[in-house]
């Protein structure tokens, strides 16, 4: 398609050349990743096919600071003996000029021994904060373009900025709840380099607060603003708006900084895609279920071809194992049929 001049355009960030504004945003299939955090050939192979297919920029799926014990399948970064693998996978996902992040994250209180941030003793806390500029020299030492912090979702970063009460400079007030992410931000240009790409994947359902952020981490140095949602949903979205209440969130976040804003939410076709840029709303478009049905969206929006749509599932089967979603199941058996028609046809 030859009207999508928004969502071809290149955008430059720290440097770096992203070819255009599609982003595959940090998406975890949790059947994918064993007990030991390992990447996997399975990583390497997904990663790839969004790298071939044309999207800018791929962040990475949620990826582990700390060993906790999780009950769900999650990549580590907190040792060298995940640098091999990582190695391959920064290979894979930046393949046809692709620009890839690592999102780094520990998933919080649930799988930590105490029950509130306040809980946490001063040594582990600094611990935690350590292990997070560890993880990130490890992405710049696989190869990856650079990280971003996962301060969303009801996830630790989250969960300090938004509920933190402790009295050592961590807690209490905004500035004080929001300073472990800011330090973060600064300690990893120190260490990483300032072309090194640190974006943050953030959210407030405080509105007033979600900007405060936003300049907060546009102070600290950080590069990318990724909007997403906090511990609880967005209230207070006009009646008129005619997206996904995060997609408001950016638009707010736009209008109040100079950094460029990532917009999610419900974005399946390049049409809406383009509708979300033309408008103002964010400077790149992140689109989920859209590249896990089709991790060649880029290259078939592009082109004008047809897409498969998501089926919306009750329960994304892409979140207990991507080998169960219908979607992807039914293209790999359609692909899988292609190349046996292709091997008859050449024998011929």
């Amino acid at each position: 398609m030859s009207d999508l001049t928004h969502l071809s355009a290149p955008i430059r960030v720290c440097q770096k050349e992203i070819k255009n504004r599609i982003v595959v945003p940090a998406m975890a299939d949790f059947g994918m990743t064993g007990p030991d955090g390992l990447v996997n050939q399975r990583h390497i192979e997904r990663y790839g096919a969004y790298a071939r297919g044309g999207a800018g920029l791929i962040i990475i799926e949620a990826c582990a600071v700390t060993k906790f014990p999780e009950t769900r399948g999650t990549i580590g970064l907190y040792s060298d003996e995940c640098l091999p693998g990582l190695e391959k996978l920064a290979r894979a996902a930046t393949e046809n000029n692709a620009v890839s992040l690592v999102q780094i994250m520990d998933t919080g209180l649930s799988v930590m021994p105490e029950n509130s941030i306040e809980e946490i003793s001063r040594e582990k806390f600094r611990q935690y904060r350590g292990d997070f500029v560890s993880a990130a020299l490890r992405c710049k030492k696989a190869g990856f373009d650079g990280v971003e912090l996962h301060a969303a979702h009801g996830m630790y970063l989250d969960q300090v900025i938004e509920t933190s009460r402790r009295g050592d400079g961590y807690g209490g007030s905004f500035t004080d709840r929001l300073r472990l992410l800011t330090e973060l931000i600064e300690e990893i240009k120190a260490v990483c380099g300032h072309e090194f790409i640190v974006s943050v994947r953030f959210g407030s359902s405080d509105l007033g607060e979600l900007v405060k952020i936003a300049k907060a981490i546009e102070m600290a140095g950080g590069d990318i603003l990724d909007v997403s949602t906090g511990m609880f949903s967005y209230g207070g979205i006009p009646a008129d708006f005619p997206y996904d209440g995060k997609l408001y969130a950016a638009s707010l976040v736009k209008r109040n900084s100079r950094l460029p804003v990532i917009g999610v939410g419900k974005i399946q076709t390049g049409i809406q895609a383009e509708e979300i840029l033309d408008q103002g709303i964010a400077d790149m478009a992140a689109v989920g279920r859209g590249h896990l049905c089709n991790p060649d969206w880029a290259s078939r929006i592009f082109s004008g071809e047809k897409l498969e749509l998501c089926r919306e599932c009750r329960t994304c089967m892409w979140y207990i194992d991507g080998r169960k979603c219908p979607v992807a199941r039914a293209r790999k058996q359609a692909e899988g049929k292609k190349q046996d028609q292709d091997l008859l046809i050449g024998g011929c």
